[in-house]
C-alpha cells in the first residue's frame, strides 16, 4: 500500500470547498507515503472535474451514477470501496461533513482499517500515523496513533488551511464505472429538500456574529443579520435560541451543530460552553460581547468586550454603517 486518496465530495455538480483543506494534507504527507497523490470524485453531471485536477493530484477517478447524486451514504460507500481495493492506498483523507463522517466509519470496517476523526495535526512516523483530535468537547487533545494501514482520516474543519489550485500541471483524468450492487443499497435515498437563505453559507462565511440565549429573545437577531450584512458575513446562534424556536436549527453553531471557520467571529451574549466553542474554535479571531466578565467565552476570545449587548451592538452597527458610507 502506497500513496494517498483524497475523497472530494460533489454537490449538484460541484466539488465541495472542504476538498481543498484534504488537497493540504495529501500535499505535505505523500511524499513520506510513495509520493503518489490521487483524488475520486462521485456525484452525477460532475461539473467540477477540472478544478480538482488542478489539486496537484497524478490523477483524478471519476465515478458517476445517478444514485451518487445525493448524499446517499450506501451508495458513495460501495463505490468508495471498490475505488480503494483497486488503488491499494496507504491513506484515505474524508472531508468532515455529514457524508464524509459516516463513509469514514462504515469505510474502516469494511478494510479493516484504522481511523482517526477530526485530527488536528498529523505526522507520518516509523511507527504508524499519529494524530491528535478534540475529546471531551475540546477540552484536551488526545494522542492517537494508527498503525496497521491504511488508514483513514477526517481532518477537523480548518485545522488545515486550505490549498490553493496548482496552474502548471493538470492531473490525469480516469473515468470508472461505479461499483453499486443492489444487495449493498440496503435504504432509500430521497431526493434533498433545500432551505431557502439569503446571504453567505454560514460554514462558508468569512465573518459570523451569533447570538446566544442572553439576547432575551429572536427580535434582536434582526439587529445581528444587519450587522451581517453591512459586513458581508452571515448569523448563526448557540443551542439555546434553536431549542426554544428563536431561529431555525440550520443556524445552530457547536457540537450539534455546524463547525465554522471564518476570518472573524463575533459572540454576542454566548456563555462560551465547550459545546459551542467546540463549533467555532477554528475561528482566526473571536470577538466576545458579554455583561458577565466570567462568562468562560472571554478564556477563548481574542478581544472581549464587557457590557449590555443592548447598548453595544447600536453602536458598533451605526460605526460600522458610517465606514460603508465613507468607503462608498
Amino acid at each position: 500500500m502506497e500513496g494517498i486518496l483524497l475523497f472530494a465530495e460533489t454537490d449538484e455538480g460541484q466539488i465541495n470547498p472542504s476538498f481543498w483543506e484534504l488537497v493540504t494534507v495529501g500535499r505535505e504527507l505523500s511524499p513520506q507515503l510513495g509520493n503518489k497523490l490521487r483524488a475520486v470524485v462521485q456525484g452525477w453531471q460532475v461539473k467540477g472535474t477540472e478544478e480538482a485536477r488542478r489539486s496537484g493530484a497524478d490523477q483524478v477517478y471519476l465515478a458517476e451514477d445517478p444514485r451518487l447524486a445525493e448524499p446517499w451514504p450506501d451508495a458513495h460507500l460501495a463505490s468508495l470501496t471498490a475505488v480503494c481495493h483497486e488503488l491499494q492506498p496507504a491513506m484515505i483523507v474524508m472531508p468532515r461533513t455529514p457524508l464524509g463522517m459516516e463513509i469514514a466509519v462504515r469505510l474502516s470496517y469494511r478494510l479493516g482499517a484504522g481511523l482517526v476523526q477530526d485530527a488536528m495535526t498529523l505526522q507520518v512516523t516509523d511507527d504508524g500515523l499519529t494524530a491528535t483530535r478534540p475529546v471531551f468537547g475540546g477540552a484536551v487533545l488526545a494522542t492517537i496513533r494508527l498503525t496497521k494501514k491504511p488508514w483513514i482520516v477526517v481532518p477537523y474543519r480548518r485545522a488545515f488551511s486550505p490549498a490553493e489550485p496548482t496552474s502548471d500541471r493538470q492531473a490525469e483524468l480516469v473515468s470508472v464505472q461505479p461499483e453499486l450492487p443492489a444487495e449493498a443499497l440496503k435504504t432509500v435515498c430521497s431526493p434533498q429538500v433545500r432551505q431557502q437563505s439569503s446571504g453567505p453559507n454560514l460554514e462558508r462565511a468569512q465573518v459570523i456574529i451569533a447570538g446566544g440565549f442572553g439576547l432575551g429573545g429572536p427580535e434582536p437577531f434582526q439587529l445581528l443579520q444587519e450587522i451581517a450584512d453591512l459586513m458581508g458575513g452571515a448569523v448563526g446562534a448557540s443551542r439555546p435560541p434553536c431549542d426554544v424556536g428563536w431561529v431555525p436549527t440550520s443556524m445552530q453553531i457547536g457540537l450539534t451543530g455546524k463547525t465554522i471557520a471564518p476570518d472573524l467571529y463575533i459572540a454576542v451574549a454566548i456563555s462560551g460552553a465547550i459545546q459551542h466553542m467546540t463549533g467555532c474554535s477554528s475561528a482566526k479571531t473571536i470577538v466576545a460581547i458579554n455583561s458577565d466578565p466570567k462568562a468562560p467565552i472571554f478564556h477563548m476570545a481574542t478581544y472581549g468586550v464587557v457590557g449590555d449587548w443592548q447598548e453595544v451592538l447600536p453602536a458598533f452597527r451605526d460605526a460600522i454603517a458610517g465606514h460603508v458610507r465613507d468607503r462608498k
